[in-house]
């Protein structure tokens, strides 16, 4: 043997795809760390700008105050006279940063203690206020200068002034800048400052002493020619700072300052720093990744043939399974309903045997069927465990029924300990299948004329405190004939076992004999002995033999709702023998009438009805008033599962549900549990004679007029119906567009409640909606809007556009996406012309 390593072959076209990855990679990550930056500038930089607005806002709103309050002193020396003596005691409430005076129109200035001549230069701030208005200036001499008019009369006799000469610019405005980086200026229209900014040592650093500030400002100035602020980022000494400019009230007058850049950003500065290393961090994962891949030998999936991918060709043998399952599953309960009919209504035909034995063959599929639907749950992870308590003797006893019931050849004998726990916690039903299927498979697993299904346990030790825990451990030991447990109900059976959390293995017992040994475990409740197996099970046979199964009920009364005639004429032969008068409809509106006509015990409805569904019907039924059903139990006739059905039972508000195809034994289930009983007349077996009686009076019942096939119009008398109509309406019903009487209908025969629905209907915007969503492809949100037209087009007799809407509706239910694209428009198209003929005669009615 060779175990001298071989050296590694190293891939040139893979290394220098890789060098070109990194490289590219590194490119994106500097390219979008500069995109992060600019992204982040531009952010700061509004934020900026907004921040000098609402500066130049404040500052703008205190000198409103202040020149108000000088306007209010300007009024008060116009009311105590204008002689000079009252003008110089005025002056007198001036102090250290600020001077009160007075300007009269040759330019001299009084104020307390002096009387002086104005400056030429000074005396254009105080023009505006000669002309009769409050004036504000800025200047390096005059710091803050604020005048108003002193009127006499309607003529300007002197101004008003106050100066604040020693108070800084940030206190003037409020601003904060002397600790911090920043500070806060006053320029004119050309970028020269006028007020300078009271700042704090750092400002005596020579490179802000060096600072070109006129030409900042005036790049900002340039930039104010496009909104009422701006702003400018500037690197000063390798740091971001930034300035900014904002329109001052009156005159041409700007607020300018800088702000430091870190303290802007804040924590956002470090957000490009994050996402950098962000990015980083998984391009490195990717990188670690490839090299994985090029470390060790990639090996390409096998194809089949015809190119499919194995897992591929997996998930459809999977959905192949699911489907042949329920193609078996109908045909197969409707030979078994068959069959069970012709047994019950020809008790002496020469042929039942016959017949027997084809339902023999039709159960045997059906448990087939029920088997591939399982194999594919598990085989999905879809299947449901339901834990709840059971009776262990019960349980064995069914299932032994079961088994040896169907299975005519070999028959296994179940020997089952007396000392094992009877109530127990567990999914009884997957055990009952388990067991089930290995009494049904005897014929394969009988060995040797060993035929005894042993069943038996073992306690489960707690490791905690080493004492027995109410928890066993079942066991089942199968004789092990060498057969492979490959076929369908057996396979299921290992399966099963696993999803229960067990185990299945081969075993040898005590006596050498070879068995398979299944365990699975299960919860103690109480720790009853289930005793002598055998002579309880001889009992409970007994006990079922002398126990009356047969009853009729002729006066009572079932309906039953669905649209497929099959399925209805099922119902009726299964139901025959009970002598019970049954009523079938296959439209929803049919079925509103008589349920709100006739009095039924039972009321069978299908949950998925074209037109109208049968959750509309079951709404219309609970909102109708002053009908002979109120108490009458509504059971759900669905496709679903058991578990499915269950739960659409409860949330939708039916009392009860029956899985389709039906099956003879559950339907006669819900007959026992529903029909009064005092209507029931139980006996043990059938008599001829009396037979033969039901039998005819079935006949002379089922001789009525036939309603399985009438249309919805048909039920609503309509011609008799449009003839006591209003004009307006009868005119609306002509157009064919709308059935009134089927709108009539669904709104009680209230004509009130119909026109305010006509109303409703044409003030949505169902079009627009439903147009949105389309374009979106948000199918999810077009299905709850096409199911509220549906609705809503049903409630005014628009049958096309809900029979439409109700194909759209199912085709988003399937995720038929194709169909809709394909029926929306025509759809809109009808929608449209419905609401036009609406608008129409709408206008035509309120013309006459």
């Amino acid at each position: 043997m060779e175990l001298t390593p071989k050296s590694v072959k190293i891939d040139i076209k893979m290394v220098v795809w890789l060098a070109i990855v990194v490289f590219v990679l590194c490119l994106v990550c500097v390219l979008l760390r500069v995109k992060l930056e600019t992204l982040l500038d531009n952010y700061v930089s509004k934020q900026v700008s907004q921040q000098a607005v609402l500066f130049a806002e404040l500052s703008n709103e205190k000198l409103r105050m202040r020149l108000d309050a000088l306007a209010m002193q300007s009024r008060k020396i116009e009311a105590d006279g204008l002689n000079l003596e009252n003008i110089k005691a005025f002056s007198d409430i001036q102090d250290d940063d600020t001077r009160y005076g007075m300007i009269s129109l040759d330019g001299t200035i009084y104020t307390a203690d002096s009387v002086y001549k104005m400056r030429d230069e000074d005396f254009r701030c105080a023009m505006e206020s000669f002309r009769g208005k409050p004036s504000v200036c800025y200047s390096e001499e005059m710091n803050h200068w604020l005048g108003v008019p002193v009127f006499n009369r309607h003529n300007v006799r002197y101004v008003l002034f106050r100066q604040y000469t020693k108070m800084p610019v940030n206190n003037f405005f409020d601003v904060d800048c002397f600790d911090k980086k920043c500070f806060i200026q006053v320029t004119d229209a050309q970028g020269n400052i006028l007020v300078k900014n009271n700042t704090g040592v750092w400002s005596e650093d020579s490179v802000w002493k060096n600072m070109d500030f006129p030409k900042i400002y005036g790049q900002l100035q340039k930039k104010m020619n496009r909104g009422l602020s701006t702003s400018l980022k500037v690197d000063v000494a390798g740091e971001p700072y930034y300035f900014y400019m904002a329109k001052l009230l009156q005159g041409d007058f700007f607020l300018a300052g800088m702000f430091d850049g870190k303290e802007v950003a804040g924590e956002i500065g470090r957000l490009t720093f994050l996402v950098f290393w962000v990015v980083c961090l998984l391009m490195f994962l990717f990188l670690t990744g490839l090299g994985i891949r090029f470390r060790f030998k990639i090996v390409r999936k096998p194809r089949d043939l015809d190119g499919k991918d194995p897992l591929l060709r997996v998930s459809e043998q999977k959905n192949l399974l699911e489907t042949l399952g329920q193609e078996i599953h109908e045909p197969v309960m409707n030979i078994l309903n068959k069959g069970a009919i012709l047994m019950r209504e020809n008790p002496e035909m020469a042929n039942n045997a016959y017949i027997s034995e084809v339902q023999d063959f039709g159960r045997e599929l059906e448990l087939l069927s029920n088997d591939i639907f399982d194999i594919n749950k598990i085989e999905s992870n879809s299947l449901e465990i339901n834990t709840k308590e059971y009776d262990l003797f019960t349980l064995l006893s069914l299932s032994y029924s079961a088994g040896n019931g169907l299975n005519k050849g070999m028959h296994f004998e179940l020997q089952v300990e007396p000392s094992i726990p009877s109530r127990l916690e567990g999914d009884d039903v997957r055990l009952g299948q388990i067991l089930s299927n290995i009494l049904f498979n005897a014929d394969k697993l009988i060995a040797n004329d060993v035929n005894v299904v042993h069943v038996g346990y073992e306690w489960i030790q707690s490791e905690e405190d080493n004492d027995f825990d109410q928890r066993i451990m079942l066991v089942v030991s199968v004789p092990d004939s060498g057969a492979s447990w490959t076929s369908t109900s057996l396979t299921l059976v290992r399966m099963m076992v696993v999803a229960l959390g067990g185990s299945i293995q081969k075993n040898v017992t005590k006596e050498g004999l070879a068995v398979v040994r299944i365990e699975l475990p299960q919860k103690v409740i109480k720790n009853e002995p289930v005793g002598d197996f055998r002579a309880r099970y001889e009992e409970f046979i007994h006990a079922s033999e002398k126990k009356a199964e047969h009853f009729v009920a002729p006066n009572a009364s079932i309906l039953a709702i669905d649209e497929v005639p099959m399925n209805l004429r099922v119902m009726s032969g299964l139901v025959k023998e009970s002598c019970a008068q049954f009523e079938s409809v296959s439209n929803g509106m049919e079925a509103i009438e008589c349920f709100r006509n006739h009095h039924y015990d039972i009321v069978f409805l299908d949950n998925t009805m074209p037109i109208i569904d049968g959750l509309d019907i079951l709404t219309i039924m609970k909102t109708l008033r002053n009908h002979p059903n109120e108490n009458t139990p509504i059971i759900m006739l669905t496709a679903e599962d058991n578990a499915s059905a269950k739960n659409i039972c409860e949330s939708l508000g039916y009392t009860d549900f029956l899985t389709k195809p039906v099956h003879e034994q559950a339907l006669s289930s819900i007959l026992l549990k529903y029909l009064p009983q005092e209507k029931m007349t139980w006996y043990d077996e059938p008599v001829k004679k009396d037979a033969e009686k039901r039998r005819n009076t079935a006949a002379a019942r089922a001789s009525e007029p036939a309603r399985e096939n009438a249309s919805e119009s048909a039920a609503l008398d309509t011609p008799a119906i449009e003839q006591v109509l209003p004009e307006d309406l009868r005119a609306l019903s002509m157009t064919g567009a709308v059935n009134v009487a089927v709108g009539l209908y669904c709104c009680e025969r209230n004509e009130a409640l119909y026109r305010k629905r006509l109303m409703n209907y044409m003030d949505e915007h169902y079009e627009a909606t439903l147009a949105q969503f389309f374009k979106e492809e948000d199918f999810e949100n077009y299905r709850l809007s096409v199911q509220s037209l549906k609705s809503a087009s049903l409630y005014i007799g628009a049958i096309n556009i809900a029979s439409i809407a109700k194909i759209l509706e199912y085709a988003c239910n399937e995720g038929n996406y194709d169909l809709v694209h394909i029926r929306h428009n025509e759809l809109m198209n009808g929608y449209r012309q419905l609401i036009k003929i609406l608008k129409e005669q709408q206008r035509n009615g309120r013309a006459n």
